[in-house]
C-alpha cells in the first residue's frame, strides 16, 4: 500500500484540467479504475495499492512528455 501526498494528486488534477479530461477518460487513461480515481481527486482515498500508484505515476511521466 503507498500513500499518496497532496502534491502527487495536485499534479494530476492539473495534468486532468489542461487535458480536459473527464475522471472517467483520466481512468482510462492511466488505467486506473473511475471509482478509485474518483476517490483519489476528492480526498477521500489516500492509501492505494503499488499498482495504483505506479499507473498514476506512469501517466503522469509520460503527459510531462
Amino acid at each position: 500500500m503507498k500513500a499518496l501526498e497532496k502534491k502527487f494528486v495536485d499534479k494530476i488534477v492539473i495534468a486532468k484540467a489542461l487535458n480536459r479530461l473527464s475522471i472517467k477518460a483520466l481512468a482510462n487513461l492511466s488505467g486506473v479504475n473511475h471509482v478509485t480515481m474518483s476517490k483519489i481527486l476528492s480526498g477521500e482515498q489516500t492509501i492505494v495499492h503499488q499498482s495504483t500508484f505506479d499507473k498514476l505515476n506512469s501517466w503522469l511521466q509520460e503527459e510531462k512528455k
